[in-house]
């Protein structure tokens, strides 16, 4: 199984996509200014993206925009979303969590703590597909454990 390590960054600021960038400088980053682009950029790497970072308010088309199109498009279980942004308001947390988000995160944020739990739950997804596919190639199914479904 190839290991992907390419993060799609999407945020209409340049500062804050640099600082991701730099945090995450041990993978590759795709970077993206609205949803409409991020969308470009997810099918011509979805098999080498490992997360999304996704802003909410941007230009174009905004962040649950993007998500809405990766849930219709049956992509969210197989790539973590990662919320970053600085509406935080119940409305927002749980329309993002409702759409299949893996986590919000607020703006401003402390880099090391971001980048820990992106790391962690990009491993759970990575052990998730593996398993998948060693199921897979036994024939098995696997059953739905999801309480969120």
């Amino acid at each position: 199984m190839e290991e992907r390590n390419t993060l799609l960054i999407v945020d209409d600021f340049e500062f804050n996509r640099l600082m991701l960038s730099d945090t995450f400088s041990d993978r590759q980053i795709i970077e993206a200014e609205n949803g409409k682009i991020a969308i470009e950029e997810y099918e011509k790497n979805k098999d080498k993206l490992c997360a999304v970072l996704l802003d909410i308010m941007m230009p174009v088309m905004d962040g649950f925009g993007m998500l809405e199109y990766l849930v219709e498009h049956k992509y969210i279980d197989d790539v973590p979303v990662f919320i970053i942004s600085a509406d935080t308001s119940d409305k927002s947390l749980s329309r993002a969590y409702d759409l299949g988000a893996a986590d919000v995160i607020a703006k401003p944020f402390n880099i090391r703590f971001v980048r820990r739990r992106i790391n962690n739950i990009i491993e759970l997804y990575n052990q998730r597909r593996y398993l998948s596919m060693l199921v897979k190639e036994k024939g098995l199914e696997i059953p739905d454990f999801s309480t969120n479904k």
